[in-house]
């Protein structure tokens, strides 16, 4: 599972990590994350978790490209944010096929729906834990998340923002 973000308090930076501490002793989960740390206690914060955490791994900043390729090999994009108007890696994840699980914030809720399976409450680690289990160990659960972001990938669809930027400004210059 990846982490996409800079290490920062809005984003819940350590929320998985956390979470994959409560994981049972027989889960095969590794949670990566990728962002930079903003602030010296973050990366103190990040350096300590990789260090103690064995399912757990900060690889720093690095340019969108990699975080992009890491993302692509991963079987599960978590994202933790306590607020968020639409986040990229969200989007990013449906481009690249690759199931979410996050937390239940109104910008998650606009590109994955209101039914999507795969939430669970901001700051709540032992949700978060379950979820990562059961996408682990049930594999019906983990078709149903991907078979929902493959729905969902068309808006991300470069020719449908097209089409939608061209509708708006025309909407506008009507005006």
């Amino acid at each position: 599972m990846c982490v996409l973000g800079h290490l920062r308090e809005v984003k819940d930076p350590f929320r998985a990590a956390q979470a994959s501490r409560l994981l049972p002793p027989t889960s095969r989960i590794r949670v990566t994350q990728i962002g930079g740390a903003l602030g010296e206690e973050y990366e103190k914060w990040a350096l300590g978790e990789s260090s103690s955490n064995p399912r757990y791994s900060w690889l720093g900043e690095h340019p969108r490209w990699k975080a992009i390729r890491l993302m692509a090999r991963s079987r599960l994009l978590v994202l933790t944010s306590v607020l968020e108007g639409g986040a990229n890696a969200v989007s990013e994840a449906l481009a690249c096929s690759v199931p979410v699980l996050s937390s239940r914030i109104s910008g998650s809720i606009g590109l994955l729906g209101e039914d999507y399976h795969g939430y669970f409450s901001v700051g709540n680690t032992s949700e978060l834990a379950d979820l990562m289990s059961k996408a682990e160990t049930d594999s019906d659960f983990y078709e149903s998340l991907n078979r929902a972001c493959e729905e969902r990938s068309g808006l991300i669809d470069p020719e449908r923002e097209r089409d939608s930027w061209r509708q708006l400004l025309s909407e506008v210059v009507a005006r």
